[in-house]
């Protein structure tokens, strides 16, 4: 997804994910948003997973041309640990906002 903004975008949307034993499971899309040149998706399963926590979100690369969507795994504990960070200060920004209503 190319944007000269690079704003971050709250949707109401879902895509079906596999996991690593080849169940689907179908997730929420919390946001996208951009971190240095590349773009972000969080996603927070829609039922509880089988040895994870209950409000365990997903973070993946992302990558879109307008109709077709590309997640990819982030292999690099720095990058993941930045992208998670940044997740968290948009989940703090949003809960201001909403206090801020």
């Amino acid at each position: 997804m190319k944007n000269d903004k690079q704003e971050t975008i709250i949707t109401n949307d879902t895509i079906s994910i596999f996991l690593d034993n080849n169940d689907e499971v179908m997730c929420d899309i919390l946001a996208i948003f951009p971190l240095k040149d590349k773009f972000y998706v969080a996603l927070l399963p829609q039922q509880p997973i089988p040895g994870y926590e209950e409000c365990e979100y997903f973070l993946y690369r992302y990558e879109s041309d307008g109709e077709n969507v590309e997640l990819s795994d982030i292999e690099s504990d720095e990058e993941w640990e930045l992208v998670e960070d940044r997740f968290e200060e948009l989940l703090d920004e949003e809960e201001f906002n909403q206090m801020n209503e």
